[in-house]
């Protein structure tokens, strides 16, 4: 494990996915991030690649080949090395390998990036291509975050708030993890408090990718804000388990999407996804603010 602190915000980092463990305050002990109990989820804030989400029938097509990938990809489970240590930054790298071309037949490296400033985490993503052929990719974030004081018997556990006016415009989630081809509407009440119960996640997962959301800000259940998310990605996802009777939620930035159900079209064909060119590096970068 690897810490990181600014002596506002504390941060630990495991190298395996080079995903972040714990978030928390220096003053404080409670802890921001979901801490992975498996009878809910078991993971904390894993790097989705090089897919988000579902192939059909968990097979890619690659230049008219199969390749057996799942759900949200393999680099949650690639162990990285360590590469920068520095006062209030971090960065880790993974590197292509004999077992990952089973997965997926391209050279290339993925690199994390921690940094930390006053109240705000960013997490940069650099992914660069070594092989010889432009290489197509999805990238996404899962982070889960701890509802403060959470009761499972309470009417609301929190609020989400948006930089965005109106419903959002979420993508239907079909039986096996697989977009539909509908949309449905998440009407936002009047303050711009959208509150989160036990039901509100019966539809699986909130995701709209419209591009229009950027800010997301999770509430506790007196409307006080808690943790904001920011960012620039095209697609923002919301989920938590049991249809929302868990102690937290998931504010995810995504560059990619499951596929839609039947697609068996190449996976550079796919919706959403990036593309870098041999020898370049493609990034980005997210924040997650302590309100």
């Amino acid at each position: 494990m690897d810490y990181l602190s600014n002596g506002i915000i504390e941060i630990a980092i495991a190298r395996k996915g080079a995903e972040l463990q714990s978030m928390r305050r220096v003053t404080s002990p409670a802890e921001y991030l979901w801490q992975g109990d498996a009878s809910y989820w078991d993971r904390r804030a894993p790097i989705l690649f090089p897919n988000v989400g579902r192939v059909w029938n968990n097979v890619a097509q690659i230049e008219g080949r199969r390749y057996d990938l799942q759900q949200h990809g393999f680099l949650r489970d690639m162990i990285f090395d360590k590469v920068i240590d520095e006062d209030r930054h971090l960065a880790f790298a993974a590197h292509s390998n004999d077992e990952s071309k089973q997965l997926w037949p391209f050279d290339f490296e993925v690199r994390i990036d921690y940094t930390l400033l006053r109240n705000t985490l960013t997490v940069g993503w650099s992914v660069t291509n070594r092989d010889t052929r432009t290489m197509p990719f999805q990238i996404g974030a899962h982070p889960g975050f701890n509802y403060p004081d959470f009761n499972a018997a309470d009417d609301v556990h929190g609020f989400l708030s948006f930089d965005t006016d109106g419903p959002l415009a979420s993508t239907v989630i079909v039986p096996g993890g697989y977009a539909g081809k509908e949309t449905f509407d998440v009407p936002i009440p009047a303050d711009g408090l959208l509150p989160l119960t036990n039901n509100t996640f019966d539809c699986d997962t909130i995701v709209d990718a419209t591009g229009r959301v950027h800010r997301v800000t999770l509430h506790d259940k007196n409307g006080r804000p808690h943790i904001t998310v920011l960012h620039t990605m095209p697609i923002i996802a919301l989920w938590s388990p049991n249809g929302g009777c868990a102690p937290f939620m998931c504010i995810e930035p995504w560059h990619g999407c499951c596929d839609e159900a039947g697609y068996e079209g190449e996976f550079c064909n796919r919706s959403f996804v990036e593309h870098v060119e041999p020898g370049q590096t493609w990034s980005t970068s997210y924040e997650i603010i302590m309100e």
